[in-house]
């Protein structure tokens, strides 16, 4: 019975460090091919206190706002362009007044 608690326990144990999320940072970037907006890069950065992403537009880097963010999807907004980066399947799209484009670009993640 003793042997069957301590099992149990540690199991229990193993169970609710791999639930916890101890990653303090990270950065995804994503590399994007010519398009029409010129982008270059979409860099997002992420702890638990700050969320700040930067798009690289023209050699220029420029500060983007970020309406949501959670594991599905990132929503960023710069000028009147709405960028929507779909974490499934890392598909990105951007819309531009009454334009869609969509970005080919690759994704590169950094954690701590």
């Amino acid at each position: 019975m003793k042997s069957f608690l301590i099992f149990f326990s540690f199991v229990f144990l193993i169970n609710i460090i791999n639930s916890c999320n101890f990653k303090r940072f990270e950065q995804k970037k994503y590399f994007c091919e010519s398009n029409k907006l010129n982008m270059e890069l979409i860099d997002i950065l992420e702890t638990r206190s700050i969320k700040k992403s930067y798009l690289t537009i023209k050699g220029k880097e420029y500060l983007a706002n970020i309406d949501t963010i959670n594991n599905k999807e990132i929503n960023l907004t710069f000028n009147e362009i709405n960028i929507k980066i779909n974490l499934d399947n890392n598909e990105i799209s951007a819309t531009n007044n009454k334009n869609i484009y969509f970005l080919n670009c690759e994704k590169s993640n950094f954690n701590i």
